[in-house]
C-alpha cells in the first residue's frame, strides 16, 4: 500500500509511540509511517518528555499508573489508547480526558489515521464543551450581579422589579456599558 500524503502535503507530523512490548511499538511505528507520519518510540521514561508532537499512540495489556500520568501529561495531543482490559470506570475517566480508546491491541492492518481523527474530534468537542461551560458560568455570574443590583435599587429607592431593571438598563446604555459591568461597578461602590 502507498502511504497517504501527510496533511498539507509537506509537513510530516510526529507521532509519539509507546507499547508494553517491542513488537507492538514497531507495529505502531510502521503504521504511522505508512500514513505519512514521523514516529518516535518512547520508553517508560520518555513518556513524560515535552517533545512537540501531534499525537500519542499507546498500546498496552493493562493500564498502569505511569500510562495514566503520561496520558494526562500529553493532554494537548490527540491520544489513542489500544487496550482491551479496561473497566467501565477507567473507560469513562479516559474519555472524559479526551483519550480515544480502541478496545483491542494494535493489529497489523489498524487504521490509525481514523483513530487519530476521532481522537482529535473528541479533544475538540471536549474543549468546546469546556469553553461553553465557562461562558455559561460567566453569564450566570453576570446575571447574579444584575439581580443583586436590582434588589438594592428596589429596596433603597422603593422601585418595583420592572422599574429597577429599566433604570439599570437605561443607565448602562447612557454610560455605554453592559448591565454586568455597571452592576459590578455599582456593587463595588456600595461595598465601600
Amino acid at each position: 500500500m502507498m502511504p497517504l500524503n501527510p496533511p498539507g502535503g509537506t509537513r510530516r507530523s510526529l507521532l509519539l509511540i509507546h507499547a508494553d512490548d517491542a513488537v507492538q511499538a514497531n507495529r505502531l511505528a510502521a503504521l504511522g509511517s505508512h500514513y505519512g507520519h514521523s514516529t518516535r518510540i518512547l520508553d517508560r521514561h520518555g513518556l513524560f518528555s515535552d517533545e512537540a508532537a501531534d499525537g500519542l499512540l499507546i498500546s498496552c495489556r493493562s493500564m498502569t499508573a505511569d500510562l495514566q500520568l503520561a496520558l494526562q501529561h500529553h493532554g494537548a495531543l490527540a491520544r489513542v489508547l489500544f487496550c482491551s482490559r479496561l473497566s467501565a470506570p477507567e473507560q469513562e475517566r479516559l474519555l472524559a480526558q479526551g483519550v480515544w480508546m480502541v478496545p483491542h491491541r494494535c493489529g497489523e492492518q489498524e487504521r490509525i489515521e481514523s483513530w487519530l481523527a476521532l481522537a482529535r474530534r473528541l479533544q475538540m468537542l471536549l474543549s468546546e464543551g469546556i469553553r461553553r461551560e465557562q461562558q455559561l458560568a460567566q453569564k450566570l455570574e453576570e446575571r447574579r450581579l444584575v439581580e443583586q443590583v436590582k434588589g438594592l435599587l428596589m429596596r433603597n429607592h422603593n422601585l418595583d422589579e420592572e422599574s429597577a431593571y429599566r433604570l439599570l438598563r437605561k443607565t448602562a446604555m447612557d454610560q455605554g456599558k453592559s448591565l454586568a459591568v455597571l452592576s459590578r461597578q455599582l456593587l463595588q461602590l456600595l461595598a465601600r
